[in-house]
């Protein structure tokens, strides 16, 4: 029987948050650092996959308080930059969509779209610094768990959690978002 602390909570049926796990153990135990090995890139990938779920919990909250805390130095520039992202996003999705009412609107109005593209990729350029920021405010938290989990050494119980998770007792937000795209968990 699990520990309290080693006990999902339940989110929906479908979909558990492992627990938080200490702070010593996420962070502060400094004997379970070392840079990886680069020239075994399997055993590195192993390594932060494994990583990545078993502190997901921890790096949802980190990703989530470090986001906060650079979007609130350059509030409107995030904001702004978060929209044309999104408008360039959602007409890259137009045009590469295959639903038969677009398609036919592409072939009738090819101006208005051409005319689309064109002031969306204006704005993107002209307001680069805000797309600039809005990236920035992203992907910086999501490279600092990249580093983490690449030199944090696996443990016993992080051992553990994965082979637990793999049998398939666990469905986490982590381990949905890795099948989402596409990765292959080994048995």
């Amino acid at each position: 029987m699990a520990e309290p602390s080693e006990a999902n909570y339940v989110w929906n049926k479908d979909i558990q948050f492992a627990p938080v796990r200490s702070l010593s153990e996420f962070l502060t135990d400094t004997t379970r650092y070392e840079l990886p090995s680069f020239t075994d890139l399997e055993k590195l990938n192993n390594r932060i996959v494994c990583n990545l779920l078993h502190f997901q919990t921890n790096y949802f909250i980190f990703f989530f308080l470090s986001w906060l805390l650079l979007a609130g130095f350059q509030a409107k520039a995030f904001a702004l930059g978060t929209i044309i992202i999104l408008l360039m996003v959602t007409l890259a999705m137009v045009l590469m969509s295959k639903d038969p009412n677009v398609t036919n609107f592409r072939s009738e109005h090819p101006y208005a779209l051409l005319s689309g593209l064109l002031v969306v990729s204006y704005v993107g350029i002209t307001y680069f610094s805000l797309v600039s920021v809005a990236l920035i405010t992203i992907l910086v938290p999501i490279l600092l768990i990249l580093i983490h989990a690449a030199i944090r050494l696996r443990g016993l119980r992080n051992k553990l959690s994965e082979k637990i998770l793999h049998a398939g007792i666990r469905d986490t937000v982590m381990y949905t978002l890795f099948r989402a795209f596409g990765y292959e968990f080994g048995a």
